[in-house]
């Protein structure tokens, strides 16, 4: 797969994604089974067992056991590493990565798009096999020079979570659009109306497609006052800190919302300690809703939409080592599905 020789042997010999077909499960179960990192029911272990036996699959070791010059490494960018929806997504990633005798190498550039360039120009000089890639805000100007880079040395390029262009890219993202859509639908079902915007980034398709899916949600129940829609819309940038400001702001002015949307879960645990010390009570006073459902989410008992970070991981990876090896051809994209995890921080709004 990295070099000419593996290209030829990995392109007759069967992949993660054969497998997954071949038993009719995921490619992330697949991957457990064979790296033993998680349960797995034995009927289903025993079937993908079945499955590698039949197709005559083979782990790598090593991919230096071939020759060549392609590095044993798969290049992996993100803005935050400390991030846990990061964390789950490296996790993802790691367990291919793992299963194929692959290392990962990290950069992590911060928020700067010239950064980021300058990382993923050195992922491309040490010939890595793959390059995976969490852009930060303002990088679409950079992405065609550095997809030209990749494409020369003959590295596939995989883009995850945010697109940094419409289309001609491979992507791994989510459903952001209707998960933001159904959140806003949950929240009017209970009658609310005044529902504070808690938005995220400008210029990411995340904030982009989950702040149209959250208008869409609420035209969709009656609700297209465009002036009061604008009244409830605070840019929080992704941030605990910027939503816990904004929400104690609100609060201080005249509380004017009954119910608050986070456009991720740590927007969301800023908005609960700004209402918690404001003595309002959640959902009682005011009900909460985030995006991501990230592990500490469920400690908090709070409602929000859940991310499939480690299968975006696992997808990924899996994307650009079966582009390499010639099983896929890009531009490639694939967007998994959200769903609302309800839990205790909503309730039917109280009367006025």
């Amino acid at each position: 797969m990295y070099t000419a020789s593996m290209h030829e042997e990995k392109h007759r010999g069967p992949g993660l994604t054969d497998i997954a077909a071949d038993a009719g499960v995921s490619i992330a179960t697949v991957s457990r089974v064979i790296n033993a990192s998680a349960y797995v029911k034995p009927d289903v272990a025993l079937r993908v067992r079945t499955s590698i036996t039949r197709l005559g699959y083979v782990r790598l070791r090593s991919a230096r056991n071939a020759g060549g010059d392609r590095s044993p490494l798969v290049g992996l960018m993100l803005p935050d590493i400390e991030n846990p929806y990061f964390a789950s997504l490296i996790k993802g990633v790691q367990s291919v990565a793992t299963t194929m005798g692959l290392d990962i190498a990290l950069a992590e550039p911060g928020a700067e798009p010239s950064f980021a360039a300058e990382s993923l120009a050195r992922l491309i000089d040490r010939r890595v096999a793959a390059i995976l890639v969490v852009a930060p805000k303002g990088f679409e100007s950079a992405c065609g020079r550095i997809d030209s880079d990749a494409s020369r040395a003959g590295i596939p390029v995989v883009y995850m979570d945010r697109r940094v262009k419409p289309d001609g890219i491979n992507f791994v993202g989510s459903e952001n659009y209707m998960g933001a859509c159904n959140a806003a639908a949950y929240l009017c079902s209970l009658g609310h109306r005044d529902i504070l915007y808690l938005a995220g980034s400008r210029g990411l398709s995340t904030e982009t497609e989950r702040r149209s899916g959250f208008l869409d949600g609420l035209a969709a129940a009656g609700i297209r006052d465009s002036a009061a829609l604008d009244g409830l819309f605070e840019l929080c940038d992704f941030s605990l800190d910027e939503a816990y400001a904004a929400v104690r702001r609100r609060i201080a002015t005249g509380l004017d919302f009954s119910a608050v949307f986070a456009a991720d879960d740590y927007m969301a645990y800023g908005a609960l300690t700004a209402l918690r010390e404001a003595g309002l009570r959640v959902p009682e006073d005011v009900s909460l809703v985030g995006f991501d459902d990230l592990p500490f989410s469920s400690m908090f008992g709070l409602t929000t939409v859940r991310q499939q970070a480690y299968e975006i991981g696992v997808a990924a990876i899996t994307m650009a080592l079966d582009i390499a090896a010639g099983r896929r051809k890009g531009p490639q994209s694939v967007i998994l599905s959200t769903s609302l995890v309800i839990r205790g921080s909503c309730s039917i709004r109280a009367p006025a």
